[in-house]
């Protein structure tokens, strides 16, 4: 169950992991979920995600964007590491998957709903919920690929 403090309607819930990226300059807060979230609230939506990850992962870019959390002993951890022949990404630990029950009931019925995987974390039924609209009108924001243990993604 997620971890969730009071909750308003948003006009824009993106569903995916926060991640932690390793860099060489130390780690960084990634993932669809991070950078959707705040492009909607620069552009003046009220924005809620819901995620999972760490109770205590770091996530000040965030700070005043409603979240339901996923408590989980791991977070999403990337490493994206450059060769001579492009990027090898890493996938270090992976935070459980999203489901229905994760969807507080309050943003059920969001106007734009953005499935946001980084690591096929979104329960199937999830992404073909009834999170309706309240025109009647699914909007469903999905990502053009996945990955299904194939390419360049690797988990160790």
């Amino acid at each position: 169950m997620p971890h969730i403090t009071h909750l308003e309607p948003v006009d824009y819930l993106v569903i995916g992991h926060v991640a932690r990226d390793l860099t060489p300059k130390g780690p960084v807060l990634g993932g669809t979920v991070s950078y959707s979230a705040l492009t909607a609230r620069a552009l003046g939506m009220r924005v809620g995600i819901i995620t999972a990850c760490e109770p205590d992962f770091p996530m000040p870019e965030l700070e005043g964007v409603p979240k339901a959390i996923h408590f989980s002993e791991l977070t999403t951890t990337f490493e994206n590491i450059m060769t001579s022949s492009g990027r090898v990404q890493i996938l270090h630990h992976q935070a459980p998957i999203l489901t229905q029950m994760d969807v507080p009931e309050v943003w059920r019925k969001t106007p734009v709903v953005h499935l946001g995987p980084i690591a096929n974390e979104i329960d199937p039924k999830l992404a073909r919920a009834p999170l309706v609209a309240s025109e009647g009108a699914p909007r469903f924001v999905k990502p053009p690929i996945s990955f299904h243990g194939t390419g360049p993604l690797r988990k160790i």
